[in-house]
């Protein structure tokens, strides 16, 4: 038999158990959502057109990695399929390299190097960090340093401006180049030794403005990127191992179609030549075709900026990216690999 309380209250009761359950109902229906978007396992491939040239986009999959802003990116290279990123912490104080195996379209942590995928620098406002095909760790700060099997070797210190290193093919040299040095350096038992001015060293011909890209390739041709006189346009120049020029890219004029304005990044693939240049991806053929632009937001979408290049094979450029978190403001790195044609 209801009590007075009951049939006082009966309606407000049942309306209160109808919110109760309209509320669990919503709330797992926003959980199904959450759930199948931490599911998604890869993002679909799609076809781009550069003039007459089709080419393959797809970006991968990726842990979350975020820094406080791009000039924290210090490095982002490719090798045998293992994928590295270098970041510099916000305060400057210390620096990560990550590395990722590539699975699929999917980056996984790759958990046997450093600890948990990702080794750390504590050193102050280190300026470059790289890795040896023998699993040396090549950074600059105060010197040359390489550091492998807890052994960290220490080479000119205090007695280079040099701010990046690009190796030679079977790694026994080595070009330590910025601040308007190019200086080849020996390297015996992770030391380096006997440097000496290279053919490009102080804003040498055509970099009278300023060398800021070096690329080695495996055959020994060596890239360099830069002013071609002060505050003037970019070009790319390729030199034989002897230091004879092979060829130019970019135009000499800053209105030309082809010219390099902002220069941020290049790679040099077995049939191309890319370049990052401002908002743009800018493409030669090696013979000297300029192929075109690509926009980086009709691009890579989502408001993503490219800002580093690296060569995953003969026809096949990885990018990194970066778009700003509406949330954390912090900067949200992506990759992506870029396919060109094969001839």
């Amino acid at each position: 038999m209801e009590t007075n309380f009951l049939r006082k209250h009966k309606p407000l009761l049942i309306f209160g158990a109808i919110l109760l359950i309209g509320a669990l109902v919503f709330s797992n229906k926003k959980i199904d959502i959450k759930n199948s978007l931490t599911k998604q396992t890869s993002f679909p491939s799609h076809s781009v057109n550069l003039g007459k040239n089709v080419l393959n986009l797809q970006r991968l999959r990726i842990p979350s990695i975020t820094t406080y802003s791009q000039d924290k990116i210090l490095n982002f290279f490719i090798q045998n399929r293992t994928y590295y990123i270098a970041l510099r912490s916000g305060d400057n104080n210390s620096s990560s390299l990550y590395a990722f195996d590539r699975k699929d379209n999917a980056l996984l942590t790759q958990k046997n190097f450093g600890e948990n995928g990702v080794m750390t620098f504590k050193t102050k406002m280190l300026l470059s960090i790289t890795r040896g095909i023998d699993g040396e760790i090549y950074y600059i700060r105060h010197g040359v340093h390489a550091l492998k099997n807890g052994n960290d070797v220490v080479s000119y210190k205090d007695k280079t401006t040099a701010t990046k290193i690009a190796l030679l093919p079977g790694e026994h040299q080595a070009y330590l180049y910025g601040n308007d040095n190019f200086t080849l350096a020996d390297i015996k038992d992770n030391a380096f030794e006997n440097k000496h001015g290279g053919f490009l060293d102080n804003r040498a011909a055509p970099f009278h403005g300023g060398l800021t890209l070096v690329q080695i390739n495996n055959d020994g041709s060596i890239y360099g990127g830069g002013r071609i006189v002060p505050n003037g346009p970019n070009q790319i120049a390729g030199f034989t191992k002897a230091g004879k020029l092979i060829k130019k890219y970019g135009g000499v004029k800053q209105t030309a179609k082809d010219s390099i304005s902002n220069l941020i990044d290049m790679t040099i693939l077995k049939n191309y030549i890319c370049v990052i240049d401002g908002f743009n991806i800018k493409i030669w053929r090696k013979d000297g075709t300029y192929l075109g632009h690509l926009d980086n937001v009709e691009l890579l979408g989502e408001n993503f900026s490219s800002y580093k290049l690296a060569p995953l094979d003969d026809n096949t450029l990885g990018i990194l990216a970066y778009q700003r978190s509406g949330k954390t403001k912090l900067m949200d790195i992506a990759i992506f690999s870029l396919t060109l044609p094969v001839k």
